[in-house]
């Protein structure tokens, strides 16, 4: 991709790209707290109502896209063949304490974010790169979900995973799996092997999360971190990759462990939060996934094959969802 090219992508937001997303009403929900704490003021509960702009996240992830511009996804043809089962998913998550307040955390983590950037979020004609990264893994893989841009972003309004990536294997039809997709092992890319990016030094690793039996949609309902098992690279100051939804006693590496660029660190898997096998990869500039902020990050030496089969080598390239990526090393 040429400078010309990353150009035209990371401008195509505009202004619109400097609007805040609802989710961001969410955070009203702790002025809730002040009308528990103080009687005089008990109308202000009602602000805990606010709590449910938490979720539009996910609830955006299954409306019907909106505009003229085509679904570079349209392709793909993954396990979840019906929007319902995620959101009856959500609906049983909701009780699921260990996962609320993770959300919690999260969002709350924003707050921190926002002020040491003072409202102006890393884009990527600001983002100055420290690091050349590789793909985070071997062979050919598919980008579901992500990309330089608001329109492609994996989620806009979670500011950890503004430019994170969901990368799965697909077959020449475009499938992510055989059979009808049911279980896990029905998927290309489960236990597949991931890399790391650049050479860095091991500063979270958490494995012993379950594998969900169920796939196609199904999230698991006794998910104790939506990371499932995870792992931190620090890179450089500033710079942490994120590997997350690992399959469960894969991770090879240890904290505090120094790893080498392309070296294997563990499995692709479907712990955690995840409808299908994928992996969730992500830049990010702290290494608290909760108190950081997503990073644009571009790949070295990628080959890459856009959904109407244009092929071409990158050098350094910006990459989003609908394309195929190859790393050439």
């Amino acid at each position: 991709m040429s400078d010309s090219d990353v150009s035209s992508i990371t401008n195509t937001t505009g202004v619109t790209s400097r609007l805040p997303s609802p989710m961001y009403l969410s955070l009203l929900f702790f002025l809730g707290i002040l009308g528990t704490l103080f009687p005089s003021i008990a109308w202000m509960e009602l602000f805990y109502l606010f709590g449910l702009f938490g979720l539009w996240p996910m609830i955006k992830a299954f409306l019907p896209s909106i505009g003229d511009e085509p679904d570079p996804t349209d392709w793909i043809s993954m396990g979840t063949t019906s929007r319902l089962r995620p959101l009856l998913s959500m609906v049983y998550l909701q009780v699921n304490v260990f996962l609320q307040l993770k959300g919690i955390f999260q969002l709350v983590g924003h707050i921190p974010v926002l002020v040491r950037y003072r409202l102006q979020l890393p884009t990527p004609e600001e983002f100055e790169q420290r690091v050349s990264y590789r793909l985070p893994v071997e062979g050919e893989w598919t980008i579901v979900n992500g990309g330089p841009t608001r329109e492609h972003s994996h989620s806009w309004g979670m500011l950890a995973q503004r430019y994170a990536y969901d990368f799965v294997v697909t077959d020449d039809k475009g499938a992510t799996h055989n059979g009808d997709g049911s279980g896990p092992e029905d998927y290309y890319c489960y236990g597949d092997p991931v890399v790391s990016p650049a050479d860095g030094v091991v500063v979270a690793a958490s494995d012993g999360h379950r594998d969900y039996h169920r796939a196609g949609g199904w999230l698991d309902p006794r998910q104790r971190d939506m990371r499932g098992n995870y792992l931190t690279i620090k890179h450089a100051d500033g710079e942490y990759s994120l590997f997350a939804h690992l399959k469960e006693d894969s991770i090879r590496v240890l904290e505090g462990e120094r790893v080498e660029r392309g070296e294997r660190i563990g499995r692709c898997g479907h712990s955690g939060n995840s409808t299908e096998p994928h992996l969730h990869f992500q830049l990010q500039d702290r290494p608290s996934f909760f108190r950081s902020m997503g990073l644009p990050i571009q790949f070295e030496n990628a080959l890459v094959r856009d959904p109407d089969g244009e092929t071409e080598k990158f050098e350094s390239a910006y990459i989003r969802e609908g394309q195929r990526v190859t790393a050439l090393e």
